[in-house]
């Protein structure tokens, strides 16, 4: 079953033995074994696309480039460890895909791990330079060289997470299907899994230029979603596992509430990203809840 984020990843390196068939997602013909490493694969690209890459890091690193390294404190970098079984994993994607959709997860991921590794990197070589005062040289030219190439490179990782998503979802979601095939809280259990894919989406969106009705437009997306979720049959006989599930849409409510607070005061911060991070984190630990 899916979980979407704290995934403790197994090894997928079987994953070379699949036999998925068909030419996409819609037509693929899962077994349980196979749709379970399809699933694994899908939660590991979850779990690495955030560990690897701290969007919030890099937004301070970048405000700390923009005003020259001219801050009291440099922005304090603690990046999570990643495993190198699970990276060469996902470059490894095996039969359970397409040749056509394996292909461009190679690709993707490539250009993933590459933007990652030279995000750093730039950070790296601009305390370097700062350190060594070689901006007394050339008037900060290499340093701004440098922060140009941070920005360009940090606006391309929503949009490959994006992609990555686009091409996996399809088949994590055939997969699933196949695991849940005889479950009586399969539709509930998939409408949770839509709500957190759609959360996910408003936070990728967010951003102190963020434009009003793109997160106005999120929000409805999620209410849309939250209000179809809501009228789902209640299983009489997992009377547990509803109360989870109605914890989970209060959750989601709570969510929905910090964001509305936002659109209200039109004010999109730093401190605003957070306090919804920590919303959402709730909801995927309602929703873990309520499917084990």
């Amino acid at each position: 079953m899916k979980k979407i984020t704290a995934i403790s990843v197994v090894s997928l390196l079987l994953l070379a033995s699949c036999g998925g068939k068909g030419k996409d997602a819609a037509s693929m013909d899962y077994g349980l074994e196979e749709a379970n490493e399809v699933i694994s694969y899908y939660n590991t690209s979850i779990d690495i696309t955030k560990k690897m890459v701290d969007m919030g890091e890099i937004s301070k690193i970048i405000d700390y480039m923009q005003k020259n390294g001219k801050t009291l404190v440099a922005p304090v970098v603690i990046r999570t460890p990643v495993s190198a079984t699970d990276t060469t994993a996902l470059l490894n994607p095996g039969d359970c895909f397409p040749s056509s959709a394996a292909d461009s997860l190679k690709m993707y991921y490539r250009r993933f791990f590459d933007v990652s590794k030279r995000l750093y990197a730039n950070y790296d070589a601009y305390r370097a330079y700062i350190k060594a005062e070689d901006y007394k040289d050339d008037n900060y030219a290499k340093g701004n060289e440098i922060c140009k190439e941070e920005k360009e490179l940090a606006e391309q990782i929503p949009g490959l997470r994006s992609q990555i998503y686009a091409l996996l979802t399809p088949y994590a979601d055939k997969a699933e299907e196949a695991t849940l095939m005889d479950n009586p809280l399969k539709d509930h259990i998939l409408a949770g899994k839509v709500l957190i894919f759609e959360i996910e989406k408003t936070l990728e969106l967010y951003s102190p230029e963020a434009k009003k009705e793109d997160l106005q437009a999120a929000y409805d997306a999620v209410n849309a979603k939250k209000e179809a979720a809501s009228k789902l049959e209640k299983k009489a006989d997992f009377q547990s596992e509803m109360s989870n599930y109605d914890n989970l849409l209060k959750y989601v409510d709570k969510f929905q509430g910090e964001l509305r607070k936002q659109l209200r005061d039109g004010k999109f911060t730093e401190d605003g990203y957070n306090d919804l991070v920590s919303e959402y984190n709730d909801v995927i630990s309602r929703y873990n809840s309520f499917i084990n």
